[in-house]
């Protein structure tokens, strides 16, 4: 299906724009100013992302092995 070249607009679209000059003049304090550069983090080694990695992949595992042995066991009573 093409997408048709001429679209219906709504009424209660409008296309006017505003060009005209700003009734209020900012100090040159609010000028726009350069933040400063942040730490260059190279972020997590890659020896950390593998074992943060497996902590993860062994946790999973022992949820998932609670899950499927926590029905069978006894309560108690």
């Amino acid at each position: 299906m093409l997408h048709p070249s001429y679209m219906p607009r709504s009424q209660a679209q409008s296309d006017f724009s505003v060009s005209r000059a700003p009734e209020v003049q900012l100090p040159a304090s609010a000028a726009a100013v350069a933040l400063p550069q942040a730490a260059e983090l190279s972020g997590a080694s890659e020896v950390t992302t593998r074992w943060l990695l497996r902590l993860t992949a062994v946790v999973l595992a022992a949820f998932a092995l609670l899950c499927a042995i926590g029905p069978h066991i006894p309560g108690g009573e």
